[in-house]
């Protein structure tokens, strides 16, 4: 079992950086699992937690100059599957965030398995270069266990719009979540979106309108209706949650509707690049 890739460009390195960061502020660690034309991070703690379901898809072509993996069989499907702490992960990759000439990662044996990130990067205050290396401990999941931690699949949903800036929707949900333990998400065909918070003493709607309906996935009944609507109430801390976990700077956010069931929210960081979450509905 052999795992080696490596970095070289510095935006896409501190975009790594970003990525890591943001799993760490959701779970004290996340599944990464390597493969050949794929590298997932999944994120999910304990049920009852507060955080939500997250996880991030990455095309390693787009990352890594050199990527080399061979997992436990030798077939095309083979994967490599580790438990890793994502702290420790992202205290190991601060470095990029000066300017950094190349990011290693390797899985070795030491003691005891670990993912082993060597950094170079130049110092801000002068051109001489700082090299760090940090062994940051992981856990091997054996083959038998791959069932528990299968990656997520992207739920088909009813409606699909492209949302406006994280950034306002952020602070608007962070304000709801003190007011209100739920938050209803209500879209329609017409490119309107409705954020919905419910109190004893009143009912606050915030409005967007003329979004981008990016995908709909409606019945034949609700084909012949003038308008198809959708709508999920779902727990605002979750939601604020993933808001403020995000680290990387907006660029597309999707939201996704199934009636009733769950909200999937996609934050298209480029083409071969993603973070979902999906938030479970819950009863009002």
């Amino acid at each position: 079992m052999k795992f080696r890739a490596m970095m070289q460009d510095p935006e896409y390195m501190r975009e790594f950086l970003y990525i890591i960061q943001t799993l760490s502020k959701l779970a004290k660690t996340c599944i990464l699992k390597i493969s050949m034309d794929k590298v997932y991070f999944v994120a999910n703690e304990e049920s009852g937690s507060t955080a939500p379901l997250v996880w991030v898809e990455i095309d390693p072509k787009l990352y890594f100059s050199e990527y080399t993996m061979q997992g436990v069989d030798d077939d095309q499907n083979s994967h490599i599957v580790l438990n890793v702490p994502t702290l420790h992960l992202g205290t190991a990759l601060s470095l990029l965030r000066n300017n950094p000439c190349y990011c290693k990662l390797k899985l070795t044996n030491l003691q005891f398995p670990c993912l082993t990130v060597d950094v170079d990067a130049t110092s801000k205050s002068s051109d001489k270069s700082r090299r760090a290396t940090h062994h940051v401990p992981v856990d091997v999941v054996p083959r038998c266990d791959w069932s528990n931690y299968a990656v997520p699949t992207k739920p088909i949903c009813k409606l699909v719009l492209n949302v406006p800036s994280n950034r306002l929707i952020r602070g608007l949900i962070d304000k709801i979540k003190n007011l209100s333990p739920t938050i209803i998400f209500y879209a329609t065909t017409n490119g309107e979106m409705n954020l919905v918070a419910e109190t004893d003493m009143a009912t606050i709607t915030t409005r967007y309108q003329n979004l981008e309906l990016r995908a709909m996935n409606a019945s034949e009944d609700d084909k012949k209706k003038e308008q198809i609507e959708a709508s999920c109430s779902v727990d605002c801390k979750k939601t604020a949650l993933f808001f403020s976990a995000l680290q990387i700077p907006s660029t597309e956010l999707s939201c996704g509707i199934v009636d009733d069931r769950l909200i999937h929210l996609e934050v298209n960081i480029r083409e071969g690049i993603a973070i979902h979450s999906i938030l479970p509905a819950v009863c009002v």
